[in-house]
């Protein structure tokens, strides 16, 4: 099984290093995605994961491509009016890139913007349904809105894409503990 994953993790790094495009739509995502459900090997979900938000963020446009690292440096730097003018741009210039639309949502949910955070998820999930990250994300909405039984279904969202979420699975026993602690 060990030599199945390593084969598989193989494939999907050569496949990244010879692909020249790269979104949501990326055909390499399904043998990804795959991969996370016939594993259960921490690690190399772990590095699926990762293998997919690699892809995720790429795009062919070198300007949008340009700011969205800017965009994300910036949100990093907690510079979030620059952070929002860039991500702007991104969905302005590229309405069809999952990425973009996540990362203006996450930036959103860091400046208390929830509305807006969660009309950006949808529009991530419109466009990748499989985002786990968009997925999780929604769930940390609910949370912060004490929306426990929504964010428990946002949460179990994410692990049904993706198993291999150490923080959804952490949040679910933080609200599963929350929900009994108030029963009592």
């Amino acid at each position: 099984m060990i030599t199945l994953m390593r084969q598989l993790i193989f494939i999907a790094l050569w496949l990244t290093a010879i692909s020249s495009s790269a979104d949501q739509n990326d055909p390499r995502l399904d043998d990804l995605f795959a991969g996370l459900h016939a594993t259960d090997d921490l690690a190399v979900g772990t590095q699926l994961t990762r293998e997919i938000w690699v892809i995720w963020r790429e795009i062919d446009d070198e300007t949008t491509h340009a700011l969205m690292r800017e965009g994300i440096r910036d949100m990093a730097e907690q510079r979030y009016g620059s952070a929002l003018t860039s991500f702007d741009k991104v969905v302005e210039l590229a309405p069809d890139y999952a990425e973009g639309w996540n990362k203006r949502a996450t930036l959103y949910y860091l400046m208390g913007e929830n509305s807006k955070s969660a009309a950006d998820v949808k529009q991530t999930l419109k466009l990748e349904p499989r985002h786990f990250g968009a997925l999780a994300g929604l769930g940390l909405l609910y949370m912060q809105i004490d929306n426990f039984n929504a964010a428990l279904e946002a949460f179990g969202d994410a692990l049904g894409v993706n198993p291999h979420l150490p923080g959804a699975k952490r949040n679910i026993e933080i609200i599963e503990q929350t929900l009994k602690d108030t029963e009592i």
